[in-house]
């Protein structure tokens, strides 16, 4: 029998981390602990929506905190802003509502991001644009537009106001608000435009803007400067939904090829993309300091938090219907949704994912 051969080198042992994440982004390396998802408790307080029989709405369409984190909007097919105070209670009856500023269903509040009794909403359907002050029960502003106005941001002052239509995006109206001291807003003129766009947000300078064609971003800052660029990572069929941190210069992005992708928004490059998903990406929001990332895929009734730094998905929760919006808490890790119960007509709910006590 032939001797073995000893020139021959043994195969090296198997690295069982080589597909682990690099240490230096762990919990343990950044010297960070994770949060117990388990222990978080999900109440999903539920609003029942009168409407004729057989007609099918989003009872509630929007959820979005005021920048002190005491009080949470939502709005949908209620016609009112219904405000919440989850500190005290989580129960429907214990909400106020501001009323008679529109006449058909809300598509968006959004609170002004330096004054906590500030907020305003869009309506699509009576293409109205109101200004609200939560220490009063009637609107203080109602501006009437051409266009449909669906989604609404202010910028980080809190000076501008930017509507977008949904005509595919296609429509921007521009206000401003008033310098001699009084709470009031002064439309201005946008520039035309033919992108679509799917979704929006901002940094500490301009908007954001994603479109639904092919390899394009475009950026409209304060000064109605429009600029167009390209990025590559998604394919053809897709359709951007983003989010944006408030301390990091990074854009996450998704779409119809389930993957994320998180941008460096000085350079424009892709620095890490994950799949945690097979679905398309309908919703993204950051948590308040950068480090979770809460996103919804279509048709699942659940959210994933996926972490920004390993892109692993750190819990998943189970909801009782399609999530319509979401909303981190802008100091803790609270996350706020909202969506409509699936074997039940006009019955929607808002969720509150409490940190344990």
């Amino acid at each position: 029998m032939a001797a073995p051969d000893a020139t021959r080198e043994e195969s090296p042992p198997v690295d069982e981390e080589i597909n682990s994440v690099p240490y230096y982004t762990t919990f343990a390396a950044r010297r960070m602990t994770q949060p117990r998802w388990n222990e978080y408790r999900n109440q999903m307080p539920r609003i029942v929506q009168v409407t004729p029989h057989g007609v099918q709405r989003k009872t509630v369409q929007w959820v979005a905190w005021s920048c002190d984190g005491k009080r949470l909007a939502s709005c949908g097919y209620e016609k009112s802003v219904r405000l919440w105070n989850p500190e005290k209670s989580t129960e429907v009856r214990s909400t106020a509502s501001l009323s008679g500023g529109h006449t058909e269903h809300i598509d968006q509040v959004a609170w002004s991001p330096v004054h906590k009794d500030l907020l305003c909403s869009s309506s699509s359907g009576d293409r109205r644009v109101c200004f609200w002050d939560a220490r009063q029960s009637k609107v203080i502003q109602n501006i009437r537009l051409d266009g449909s106005p669906w989604q609404i941001a202010y910028s980080p002052d809190g000076k501008s106001l930017l509507t977008v239509g949904n005509d595919g995006g296609r429509t921007f109206c521009l206000f401003q608000h008033s310098k001699d001291g009084k709470d009031s807003w002064t439309k201005l003129e946008a520039p035309k435009h033919n992108l679509e766009t799917e979704a929006s947000c901002f940094d500490s300078r301009s908007w954001i803007f994603a479109g639904s064609i092919l390899e394009l971003h475009w950026v409209l800052d304060v000064q109605m400067a429009l600029s167009e660029s390209s990025i590559t990572q998604h394919s053809k069929t897709y359709t951007f939904r983003r989010a944006i941190t408030g301390n990091r210069s990074y854009v996450v992005t998704g779409g119809n090829d389930a993957i994320l992708g998180m941008w460096d928004m000085q350079e424009w490059i892709c620095v890490r993309t994950c799949s945690p998903y097979d679905e398309t990406v309908n919703w993204l929001r950051f948590s308040h300091d950068g480090e979770w990332i809460a996103s919804v895929v279509a048709k699942q009734k659940e959210i994933t938090l996926v972490n920004f730094e390993t892109g692993e998905v750190g819990h998943r929760i189970k909801m009782s219907g399609e999530v319509n919006c979401l909303a981190w808490h802008p100091s803790k890790l609270l996350l706020a949704s909202c969506g409509d119960e699936d074997d039940k007509n006009n019955v929607g709910w808002v969720s509150f994912f409490n940190p344990p006590a």
